[in-house]
């Protein structure tokens, strides 16, 4: 009896041993329908770290969004950035304002026939204070900065960011034989068919914003 006590003695004092997940291999595929929103981006970077530990190697994220929140598009893009993971990009249809950085974040980007990517000028401040106008300009030049950064990384020559650039003064929108020349796109679609995935894919469809006309943000 003595014996036994003090085995389960051993066993309850022993460090719990980490277990690694079982390599499975393969691509998640996660649909984004809807905007940026701090909830969307939490859930796409859950769905992603999920991916992570079962072992898969890679996320492809299929973009629908009007965008939304530069700083929830910032948040997953670092997020994504920090995990050991292959992330594939997908224009699938409209892509807008801070999607456009999600959709540049991917290593692999792709676009879907018809697909557009919109640019505008970020507004992220409705009115500023006399004592908080100096930051948060300072933040807009950061974000701006980012942003430029997150479209550069984009082109096959920086130099055509020349032709990007007048979306800080006029809405741009890009066609998919645009963004394939620009080098955006740096895939072809169709090899899309060839992948091996795994799993049923992730859904996130966010509640739209009610407020602006055309839906994006």
């Amino acid at each position: 009896m003595k014996h036994l006590i003090l085995a389960l003695s051993l066993d309850v004092a022993a460090p719990v041993q980490a277990h690694s997940a079982p390599a499975q291999g393969g691509t998640m595929v996660i649909n984004l329908l809807g905007p940026i929103t701090s909830d969307s981006m939490a859930e796409l970077v859950r769905s992603a770290q999920d991916a992570v530990l079962t072992g898969l190697d890679e996320i492809q994220i299929r973009i629908s969004s009007v965008g939304g929140k530069v700083y929830a598009a910032r948040f997953a893009v670092n997020a994504l950035a920090a995990l050991p993971i292959k992330v594939t990009t997908v224009a699938m249809s409209d892509v807008s304002s801070s999607a456009v950085a999600l959709y540049c974040a991917g290593q692999e980007r792709y676009v879907a026939p018809g697909a557009t990517i919109y640019l505008h000028q970020l507004t992220r401040f409705a009115e500023r204070s006399a004592k908080t106008a100096a930051a948060q300009e300072r933040e807009d030049r950061i974000v701006n900065a980012w942003y430029d950064g997150m479209l550069k990384g984009c082109l096959t020559d920086t130099a055509d960011m020349s032709e990007l650039s007048p979306y800080q003064d006029r809405d741009l929108i890009l066609d998919d034989a645009d963004i394939k020349r620009l080098g955006m796109a740096n895939g072809d679609f169709r090899a899309l068919r060839g992948k091996p995935y795994f799993g049923r894919a992730v859904n996130i469809v966010p509640r739209v914003s009610s407020s602006g006309s055309n839906g994006r943000l």
